[in-house]
């Protein structure tokens, strides 16, 4: 028996895979535990009192050292991430604009993904899903604000689609839904308007961006609804109904309220 295949080596090999994940577990925690710490002295700086300012300052530089750390990477660790699955397979122009009223709201910036996996009948299924980036719980309460809004829309449009008379070819059926989606977003993106804040954070969103998703390409939705039979009244219909568009549970520590009215 050669030393590769002694049982214990296995064994040994597991322990050694355990003690470097428990470490890289431990230098993750020393890490998180210097920003918080960081972050507390880089805010005790800016105190009037100058003296505390100064040892707060000289703290914070001392740990920055110690870590390798820099208040770029202080302020950064604000900055989290939250995945949203998509209603539809294919990007459209609807969900493409009420994910993007809803980061605008939040103060979010949003990036589409689009992976692979294997479903139950062993075949291979697309998953997208919309990834809000932003600070603090704002990025939570955008996920949230776009599956509430995202499923009530997906509802309005399928029934408008069933209330098509039956001579009307698929192709027609959702381009029209897909018209009354729209018009729908426009009216809640209307609504959600008010809740737009500032500009703050899109730099450090940017760069959260740009460290975290460095292959991310332009896309264009595909407007379905190019060239078919609809009009203006699937639009409209839309936006009637859009106006009633509800977002009232808390989340993230947001109280609960009535967002839209």
């Amino acid at each position: 028996m050669s030393a590769s295949d002694h049982p214990s080596n296995g064994w040994f090999q597991k322990s050694t895979h355990q003690v470097l994940f428990c470490k890289q577990l431990e230098n993750q925690m020393d890490r998180d535990t210097a920003l918080t710490k960081i972050k507390k002295c880089l805010a005790l700086a800016k105190s009037s009192n100058e003296h505390e300012a100064a040892a707060a300052m000289r703290q914070a530089q001392k740990l920055m050292v110690e870590h390798n750390l820099t208040e770029a990477d202080a302020a950064l660790s604000d900055v989290s991430q939250v995945a949203q699955k998509t209603a539809m397979k294919t990007m459209t122009p609807w969900e493409s604009s009420l994910a993007r009223a809803v980061a605008d709201a939040f103060e979010c910036d949003l990036v589409w993904s689009t992976s692979r996996k294997l479903s139950r009948s062993l075949r291979v299924v697309s998953e997208r899903s919309v990834i809000f980036v932003g600070v603090g719980a704002a990025p939570e309460v955008a996920g949230y604000a776009f599956d509430v809004l995202s499923r009530q829309c997906s509802r309005g449009r399928a029934a408008h689609i069933a209330r098509q008379p039956k001579a009307c070819k698929t192709i027609t059926k959702t381009a029209r839904g897909d018209e009354y989606a729209m018009g729908w977003v426009m009216a809640v993106r209307d609504l959600l308007a008010a809740f737009a804040g500032s500009e703050a954070n899109t730099l450090l969103i940017e760069k959260y961006i740009e460290i975290n998703f460095p292959n991310t390409t332009t896309v264009k939705p595909k407007d379905r609804a190019k060239g078919r039979n609809v009009s203006n009244n699937d639009f409209f219909q839309g936006h009637h109904a859009g106006k009633s568009a509800e977002l009232n549970r808390g989340v993230g520590g947001v109280p609960e309220r009535g967002l839209l009215a």
